[in-house]
């Protein structure tokens, strides 16, 4: 087992994000976290990567809490937040210095593979943008790799690429746990599929199961959750 959350709750004030969820993750395993809006999603994910803590409950990673294993998590947020006169090069500079397991022969190879410009991050398109970001988080050598939305917004040939990418830098010692609400693109990499629902948990499936029932991920989706 790779990580783990047990009866895990976090309050926002009056507001859950989550409520006494508890699910673990494996090494070899591409999951699909999904659930609408306000399901808890970015909060499990931020909860895994040690950026929140919980009210209740125990969050580990490796046996340990995922601040005491930062180097294992590399977390690509939803947000668009790095500075704006930042190239691909300033970025790679970056990440060296603050990640010593940043791999720059497989950044560059994947900036190569995701056709990133070499030019400002101003300058560039939101799906250029967004490939970049992705290539800097893939091109870690951790264990867990929690994404946000890294297909929100994008145009198509962007998510395409992404969706690429992640298949060819796949590492069977790793989870990759992707949140996306472009489920009928990406159903086609995920093995599990977790489903949230008002911050529980509302189906944990193997994808095969699914299929083998003549049932798509994008089915199951709208089934529980609707």
């Amino acid at each position: 087992m790779l990580a783990r959350l047990s009866n895990v709750t976090k309050r926002y004030g009056r507001t859950e994000g989550v409520h006494d969820l508890s699910l673990e993750l494996y090494p070899g395993q591409a999951v699909g976290l999904l659930g609408l809006n306000g399901s808890g999603k970015t909060t499990t994910l931020k909860l895994l990567a040690g950026m929140l803590f919980p009210t209740q409950g125990r969050v580990e990673v490796l046996g340990k809490s995922p601040r005491e294993n930062r180097g294992q998590i590399a977390y690509l947020s939803d947000a668009d937040n790095l500075y704006a006169w930042m190239t691909p090069g300033d970025a790679e500079r970056f990440m060296r210095g603050l990640y010593p397991d940043f791999n720059p022969r497989r950044y560059r190879e994947l900036l190569a593979f995701l056709e990133v410009p070499q030019q400002s991050y101003r300058a560039m398109s939101r799906g250029q943008r967004a490939r970049l970001r992705l290539a800097m988080v893939l091109a870690r050598d951790a264990r867990l790799f929690l994404l946000d939305e890294p297909l929100s917004g994008i145009d198509v040939i962007s998510r395409d690429r992404i969706l690429k990418s992640l298949v060819l830098e796949w590492r069977e010692e790793a989870c990759l746990v992707l949140s996306t609400h472009e489920v009928s693109e990406a159903e086609g990499i995920f093995e599990r599929v977790l489903l949230l629902r008002e911050g529980r948990l509302a189906m944990d499936a193997l994808a095969e199961d699914l299929r083998a029932k003549g049932q798509s991920v994008k089915d199951a989706f709208i089934e529980v959750l609707s």
